[in-house]
């Protein structure tokens, strides 16, 4: 026997005009949403799409599509003379056992079942660049001044037509001309030659860092991480699975001594040499040699960070570590976020001679390839000098604002913080006085409207003095002093 609807309508049809969702979807998914539910059964005939579209002031048409989408998922099926049911071969639920959706309270305090991996991410941040774009904002560089009408043509002029090479997926090691045109930048600015083939293009600096955890490294390795260190690189270690193992930072950077003495089993290195993040020190030439020659002697590897090597203000870019890396144990990561825009995401890893076969093949199983248009457009605006050009121009304007950041900060700061300006990249620390605390400080600095980090978000083992790291890149320079001002009352306020 044949279960019949009552009444002309199904009840729980809600049509919603405020909503961008689309009409003939909101009835497929209420469809389909009643039949998990069990408000209709199995074997439950639905009105006829004629009564159904004239009582939801809709067209036949747009209901016959839904019920023939609702077929094709195998929730109804037609009967030849007979009409549409909820398909016959589906369970009948009883009232008991229907489909209901978890309560948000219950999902709460019933996490998921996750992985190793997807459990230590739940715990830990992953919050990149998500703060609101503000004065002082961390490592934020000009974006006013990225020159779009250039990029443009360069991207125009790789994809004009539909070129099927910008349409597949290209080489997993990422574009040959890209490479060389990296190789090129790194032989000419950083002193660093290196060939193509050592070059994998990755989405991004941390993707890089990934890749070469991946590669190098087990679940419980031990890895040399810099006390303080960027937050969000150090949860990515964690989650990976690897120990983590906290190095103090002095006036020459990494302990190497100290690490080796506190953690002789580790199997990697994670280093800012050319400018840490966020002391702004430079790893000094004596300890670069005793970690080459700790890693050369120990089997291990160094993962070096060129963080902001691009802008230096007293003299040339530092030589990178690998440039004086004679027994192939470094893997250079540089990424273009900081000299161009961070959307953009890419990044690269300058590998030994022996890894490049291993990372080409974990790259194209996790990665398969960066966009290829945003690859041959990147290689076009650095083959067309636009990106060393781009680089002068952002140098001058970065060291002006440094230079205002500096004279306004020791004024208007004098008796709240210390003023801290490295020679080199786009942040600057403000070293907290009288007891003041960088958490209730940061706190008072975004009730202000303004931006910074504390650097105890930064510290991992032994505390560091309080201070605000503060982003000066993107502050025009006649600004800065207002908003410098402003910053002091907050912080005077704690």
């Amino acid at each position: 026997m044949v279960k019949q609807l009552e009444g002309p309508i199904l009840p729980f049809l809600r049509l919603d005009a405020s909503i961008a969702l689309p009409k003939f979807r909101q009835v497929q998914d209420q469809l389909r949403m009643a039949i998990l539910k069990g408000h209709l059964r199995a074997g439950t005939r639905l009105p006829a799409s004629r009564i159904l579209a004239e009582e939801l002031s809709l067209s036949r048409q747009t209901l016959v599509r839904v019920l023939d989408n609702l077929k094709a998922e195998g929730y109804l099926e037609a009967r030849q003379g007979a009409g549409t049911f909820v398909s016959s071969a589906l369970p009948r639920q009883s009232a008991k056992h229907r489909f209901t959706p978890t309560p948000r309270d219950a999902a709460e305090t019933a996490p998921p079942r996750l992985s190793r991996i997807g459990e230590l991410s739940r715990l830990m941040s992953a919050d990149i660049g998500q703060m609101e774009d503000r004065p002082f904002l961390p490592n934020r560089p000009a974006l006013d001044r990225f020159p779009f009408a250039v990029w443009r043509k360069c991207w125009n002029s790789v994809t004009r037509g539909g070129k099927a090479v910008a349409m597949g997926y290209g080489d997993v090691a990422g574009e040959l001309v890209l490479r060389q045109r990296i190789a090129e930048y790194l032989a000419l600015h950083r002193r660093d030659p290196c060939d193509p083939e050592q070059i994998v293009i990755t989405p991004g600096g941390h993707a890089a860092f990934t890749l070469a955890v991946l590669a190098l490294a087990d679940p419980g390795d031990g890895i040399w991480f810099e006390n303080p260190g960027p937050v969000t690189t150090s949860n990515l270690f964690r989650t990976l699975g690897l120990r983590l193992c906290p190095t103090n930072v002095d006036a020459d950077g990494l302990d190497v001594e100290g690490a080796m003495a506190r953690y002789p089993d580790a199997r990697l290195a994670f280093v800012m040499p050319s400018r840490h993040h966020p002391l702004g020190v430079t790893l000094s030439l004596p300890r670069r040699l005793a970690l080459l020659k700790w890693a050369r002697a120990n089997d291990t590897w160094i993962i070096e960070d060129d963080y902001d090597s691009e802008f230096r203000y007293d003299g040339a870019p530092l030589p990178s570590m690998r440039s004086i890396d004679g027994n192939g144990r470094v893997i250079y990561a540089g990424s273009f976020s900081k000299a161009l825009y961070p959307g953009l995401r890419i990044g690269y890893l300058v590998l030994p001679p022996q890894l490049i076969g291993a990372f080409r093949n974990l790259s194209a199983l996790i990665h398969r390839s960066v966009p290829v248009e945003t690859q041959l457009a990147l290689a076009e605006f650095i083959g067309g000098g636009h990106f060393a050009s781009h680089l002068r121009r952002m140098r001058g304007l970065y060291a002006e604002r440094r230079e205002a950041f500096m004279q306004a900060g020791r004024d208007v700061l004098a008796g709240f913080a210390r003023v801290d300006c490295s020679e080199s990249g786009l942040n600057a620390l403000a070293w907290l006085q009288d007891g003041r605390e960088d958490q209730a400080s940061h706190r008072a600095v975004l009730d202000a409207g303004l931006q910074c980090y504390p650097l105890s978000d930064y510290t991992i083992a032994t505390p560091q003095p309080a201070a605000l790291i503060l982003g000066y890149a993107g502050v025009p320079a006649d600004r800065m002093k207002p908003l410098l001002l402003r910053l002091a009352e907050a912080i005077a306020r704690k």
